[in-house]
């Protein structure tokens, strides 16, 4: 980007979580923003109206970017294998770097406590109904099931952070499997 490109809202939203992910929540302050994109301040607050509606925005775009939107990708697909792949694709390839530095801002900042809180819960929710669909079984099970896969997800962020998004992939993979696999057992062990 060129310095007479004018940042739009999403540029910064953008940098900002690039910012994130390299240099931590502390590199979010409005002099590095402007530093990084080589904008002035007066660049900055034409898009926001302070510091704190900056974070708000961010936090909002994390949810929209890295959980609604591969919903919504996700659920265009009609096969539920297809979908199950496809969700596989999309958070294998989500930026590892964001989603750690995230769950370690949490520890530190309330707001972003209760974002991520709310992001975990839908992307757990939303596993639970596709594992539901799988393998028609009870919705406490769905439940136990997707929060084993959802924790998978997030431990290997944290343990392999740099590890290749095709090996992640073969590994949510692999957790599918073992769990229509288990659906499968289950389904047959209620109609004996």
């Amino acid at each position: 980007m060129t310095t007479a490109e004018r940042l739009t809202r999403k540029d910064w939203l953008d940098t900002g979580l690039q910012l994130l992910g390299s240099e931590g929540e502390k590199a979010l302050t409005i002099e590095r923003l402007c530093q990084v994109t080589c904008r002035t301040k007066g660049s900055f607050y034409h898009h926001f109206k302070n510091h704190g509606e900056f974070i708000n925005a961010l936090l909002e775009y994390w949810q929209s970017e890295y959980t609604n939107r591969i919903i919504t990708t996700v659920e265009q697909l009609d096969n539920l294998s297809d979908r199950r792949r496809e969700l596989d694709r999309l958070a294998a390839g989500i930026d590892r770097h964001i989603e750690r530095a995230i769950r370690n801002w949490s520890g530190v900042n309330r707001r972003v406590q209760l974002v991520l809180k709310q992001v975990d819960e839908q992307r757990i929710q939303y596993l639970v109904g596709l594992i539901s669909e799988m393998g028609q079984i009870d919705e406490k099970i769905a439940l136990e099931l997707a929060i084993v896969e959802y924790s998978t997800f997030v431990g290997l962020q944290q343990l392999f952070p740099n590890a290749d998004s095709h090996w992640l992939e073969q590994i949510f993979n692999r957790f599918n499997q073992m769990a229509s696999a288990y659906c499968v057992a289950l389904h047959r062990k209620e109609l004996e």
